[in-house]
């Protein structure tokens, strides 16, 4: 399983639709996440002005995340939707040690620019 992080601005159809009926939305789309083999660990409502909704998931694939994000952005409600892969920092250490071990292999364009 994967972390991702899921950002968002709710919409103000759906804050008018939280004030007329208040929800508990971690509740309700729960069974989505589950549909896709997904895991809320956090559900949270921020005070940010460009995103008001912030997630950690666990789930198996970038797709399965993209098709998530994909249909509730499609719902209309959130204004802004984003995903992105979250890395522990191990993780990340191996990720810069791949590139450290290949990095020979690189040219760049200057490099190659200025060969003769």
């Amino acid at each position: 399983m994967q972390k991702y992080i899921i950002t968002g601005k709710t919409s103000q159809e759906t804050a008018a639709s939280m004030l007329n009926k208040p929800q508990n939305r971690r509740e309700i789309t729960e069974p989505l996440a589950e549909a896709f083999g997904a895991k809320f660990i956090e559900f949270l409502y921020l005070n940010h002005p460009e995103f008001d909704f912030m997630c950690v998931v666990m789930a198996k694939s970038d797709e399965d995340i993209a098709a998530t994000t994909n249909l509730i952005y499609a719902s209309g409600a959130f204004s802004s939707f984003n995903w992105y892969r979250a890395f522990e920092a191990e993780d990340w250490k191996n990720i810069f040690q791949l590139a450290s071990k290949n990095m020979a292999t690189y040219i760049s364009a200057k490099q190659k620019s200025q060969e003769d």
